[in-house]
């Protein structure tokens, strides 16, 4: 049963059951006596047609595994339909439609159900703006809806959508449909200063929008504006685009990037929303919605759209529970992420699942682990973040039920995943997003390993390359196909407990977290690092002795069996994946073959330089090792006396400057014994080279100074940097840069947005490259990059020579730098550690800085052209350099 239909039920059960009661009379009466199964019915919804078989009941959504497709870059099962005449279809540009369609999907349902998944959910199929003339840019995406109730003509047929209903309840899956109630296409707009008290003013028809230039259906079709001088009765808000992503009125009432906002106050509105999203569950079947910008709709419009007794166009819930779906998924975007170690998202987000008297979803899109598993499994920050946010997630009372939340890895409005992190790291989150509680979901084209966000998987396609991509034999697709199995076998990794049980604080290493339910359990180790890594002094909880089955593993390949005290200790490889599970298998563990003491105290302390520490090892011929922070990769050998003393330092001073937590562990790599690690603070005060370097205002206009910003009036001059300051320590190397502008309106991750850094070092002796991939430019004179930092609102990559071309960006490292921002003082810092790039000090390495504004959604900079555009850069050929400001190259000196 529906969580939230039992708060409403509680709240007013008499109107709730009796809505309930006056819908199933209605179903009944137009489809016949079995409402809960196949129904009859034509296109137009008599029963003249084929029996499909809409109406199933709900599954148990925890145990679900969701596929995502968008409808138009799926597949293309009827070409008839890709062309409407108005100039909307070219799969040569991702503006245009490319031909994906509801057939395409049917047709490709066994290589999706191959997958293992249990559900798809689908982009908007509702009949859209084709064309915008003001945007230049088409609705294939499904998201300008100009008519609620009628499918895209793109798509295929109303008959079309319930084969595919009826072929996935066949097949034992469900059906998500994507809605959008917040607006509709952009048929108008405002061309000059907006006035609230007349915004009759200055408003500009969007009279050349294809097919049509307003909305079909009733009331969206009254987007007259001088029904606006009646703001409760207007229909639309008749407001501009939002310009401060941080202002309440505006996220509520304004436009999202131009699409017309709907008045959701207005019972008329609303009543029109409930019956044209009911539409679908009683017509098509659809199983659950995905809702669109749900954070631009005030909170008391989800208690209606969702639970309304209205008896002429009930709430959705109201209408599901009709059909017999007594847990109808509704799962919303709320796009905010949070810092690392701070839960404001969260805070956000369980707001909108409302409260046990007045409920609303009942779920969100988990953007906040989304976030983080980027940040520490794509870029290398530290696991204690992720352990965080998982805490967060199933155990900060954000959620009444984490189970229930859809969890993600990228998606088709933000980077994927593998755009800047490597193929290791893109297996290690998958195998995350599997073992986790929450409904994993799968964008379409991650199993084939894509990079371009919305490139299609069909070879007529957009940016597909001229081939299909359905391969069930690629690498990623078997790999979650394994994954998907081991999920669906039972109930543990659905349905059961989630506890963090070793994680680090200075880097990328070893998370580890287990997995309860009833009497089954599992532990998942990985190592997030690309170097090797030792697991030591975990307390499994596990009687010692027992042997650990392996269920899935990456990278490494041996039998685990738990030691003294419980603990489990391991030699792990980079980017290593283990899922075990206790075995009723024990075995009599050998004596140990050393025993180590370490007398120094560490845990817990705080260390301002070296520090020595004293112990001893029996026997004293055992070969010892110090690892620090668990990088058995770049151990340090102990000396050991012939009494079996020893001597270790800590090299504390060439630790990253100000306060960080590190381990430090002794281990015998031949005897596979080790002491315990031992958790302690460094606090490091900087010393080193400073630089400073001013650059001019207003040379932001190109390497020939003819380049024009793009025309929204959201652009200023954020790509102007006025200063430059470098703070290179014997491990740290800050580099600030101070912008003549500066803005974050939309909200970035990063704290800024409107500019894209490329960041380019020349480290000496190595050999280097003198072409800038994807900027179409020569490095300077004298200067070859071996690495290259990429950096704007919404990503943080870091990126090596191998691979490399002028498109393409080269291999992908971990370890990014650190970004922290002053929105005041207009200045972003990075924050570089020497490790990430195999150095032993920043001495002779140089500094390249270019600025240019990045598209995230299409993934590539934004285009040049000579006369430019709202968001395009003028000035320049398309093939000219990308480039708006730059500074460098710049020597590092010393580097201490």
């Amino acid at each position: 049963m529906n969580r939230m239909r039992n708060r409403e039920e509680c709240h007013q059960p008499a109107a709730y059951q009796g809505a309930i009661l006056v819908l199933l009379l209605g179903l009944v009466a137009s489809c016949g006596d079995d409402v809960v199964g196949t129904t009859d019915m034509g296109d137009t919804g008599d029963a003249t047609g084929p029996e499909y078989l809409l109406h199933v009941p709900s599954p148990d959504w925890v145990d679900q595994i969701i596929y995502f497709v968008m409808i138009d870059r799926f597949a293309d099962g009827d070409p008839e339909n890709n062309d409407q005449g108005a100039d909307e279809y070219d799969p040569t540009a991702n503006s245009h439609y490319s031909g994906g369609d509801l057939q395409g999907i049917i047709d490709r349902l066994d290589y999706i159900q191959g997958l293992g998944v249990t559900a798809i959910w689908i982009t908007p199929p509702v009949a859209n703006q084709w064309w915008d003339p003001l945007a230049q840019f088409s609705g294939y995406h499904g998201y300008w809806g100009r008519h609620f109730k009628q499918v895209d003509e793109h798509y295929g047929t109303l008959d079309t959508y319930r084969q595919l209903s009826d072929a996935l309840h066949q097949r034992g899956m469900y059906l998500i449909q994507d809605i959008v109630p917040n607006h509709t296409g952009n048929f108008f707009t405002y061309d000059g200063p907006y006035d609230p008290e007349d915004p009759t003013q200055n408003v500009l028809l969007n009279s050349e929008s294809l097919p049509v230039a307003a909305p079909e259906q009733a009331p969206f079709d009254q987007n007259d504006v001088t029904n606006s001088e009646h703001r409760a009765a207007a229909i639309y808000h008749w407001t501009p685009a939002i310009s401060d992503y941080n202002d309440l009125t505006q996220q509520y009432t304004y436009q999202i990037s131009d699409l017309d906002d709907l008045n959701t106050e207005n019972p008329v509105v609303r009543q029109a929303l409930r019956d044209s999203y009911g539409y679908w569950i009683r017509e098509v079947g659809v199983d659950g919605f995905r809702i669109d910008t749900v954070k631009f709709v005030d909170h008391p419009f989800w208690r209606d759209f969702l639970y309304s007794t209205d008896t002429e166009a009930p709430g959705i819930d109201v209408v599901a529970n009709a059909t017999g779906r007594e847990d109808f998924l509704t799962f919303g975007e709320v796009y905010e992420t949070s810092n690392p170690l701070q839960n404001s998202a969260e805070q956000i987000l369980s707001s909108y699942l409302g409260s046990d008297e007045d409920p609303e979803l009942l779920a969100v899109l988990n953007f906040p682990l989304y976030e983080e598993i980027g940040r520490v499994l794509g870029e290398g920050r530290p696991t204690h973040h992720l352990a965080y946010r998982l805490e967060q997630f199933v155990s900060g009372g954000f959620y009444p039920d984490p189970r229930e939340i859809p969890n993600f890895l990228d998606n088709h409005d933000v980077q994927r995943f593998l755009a800047g992190a490597s193929t290791a790291a893109f297996k290690q989150s998958l195998a995350l997003l599997m073992t986790i509680p929450g409904i994993p979901v799968i964008w379409q084209g991650t199993e084939q390993g894509f990079t371009e966000t919305r490139a299609s998987m069909f070879a007529q396609g957009w940016m597909s390359g001229g081939a299909d991509h359905f391969d069930t034999t690629s690498e990623l697709y078997t790999f979650i196909r394994d994954l998907a199995t081991m999920r669906l076998t039972g109930p543990l990794f659905a349905r059961g407990d989630l506890s963090v049980l070793m994680d680090t604080s200075a880097g990328p290493g070893v998370l580890v977290y287990r997995r309860m339910y009833e009497q089954e359990q599992a532990l998942v180790v990985m190592n997030t690092a690309d170097v090797e890594v030792l697991l030591c002094g975990l307390d499994t909880g596990l009687e010692a002795g027992t042997v650990l089955e392996v269920l899935q593993s990456l990278e490494i390949d041996e039998e685990f069996v738990v030691g003294e005290e419980r603990t489990l200790l391991a030699e792990l490889p980079p980017r290593a994946v283990l899922v075990l599970e206790p075995s009723e298998e024990n075995v009599e563990l050998p004596e140990p073959a050393a025993v180590i003491e370490v007398d120094t105290l560490l845990e817990g302390e705080t260390f301002t330089a070296e520090v020595t520490v004293e112990g001893s090892v029996d026997p004293a011929d055992t070969e010892l090792v110090m690892v620090i922070d668990d990088y058995l990769a770049t151990f340090t050998a102990v000396a050991v006396g012939t009494d079996g003393s020893f001597e270790a330092v800590i090299p504390v001073s060439r630790f990253p400057y100000g306060e960080m937590e590190h381990t430090v562990a002794f281990y015998a790599p031949e005897a596979k014994v080790a002491s315990p690690r031992y958790r302690f603070t460094s606090d490091v005060e900087f010393e080193g080279e400073i630089i400073t370097v001013e650059d001019p205002r207003g040379d932001d206009t190109g390497p020939e100074g003819s380049y024009t910003y793009p025309t929204d009036e959201t652009f200023g001059h954020q790509m102007d940097i006025l200063e430059m300051v470098i703070e290179a320590g014997p491990t740290t190397m800050n580099l600030k840069l101070r912008m003549a502008e500066w803005s974050e309106s939309w909200r970035p991750t990063n704290g800024f947005d409107h500019v894209a850094f490329t960041i380019y070092f020349d480290v000496p002796g190595l050999e280097g490259l003198d072409y800038l991939p994807k900027i179409n430019a020569q490095a300077p004179d004298e200067f070859a990059w071996d690495f290259t930092h990429f950096a704007f609102g919404w990503s943080n990559a870091l990126f090596g020579t191998t691979g490399a071309s002028e498109t393409n960006w080269g291999n992908p490292i971990a370890g990014p730098p650190a970004i922290s921002v002053d929105g005041p003082n207009r200045t972003i810092t990075f924050s570089y550690n020497r490790s990430r790039f195999g150095l032993d000090s920043w001495e002779g390495v140089k500094i390249y800085v270019t600025t240019w504004d990045f598209d995230g959604i299409d993934n590539i900079y934004r285009p040049l052209t000579p006369e430019g555009g709202k968001w395009v850069f003028g000035g320049g050929e398309e093939d000219d350099p990308f480039i708006m400001d730059e500074l460098g190259p710049v020597e590092i000196v010393s580097g201490v």
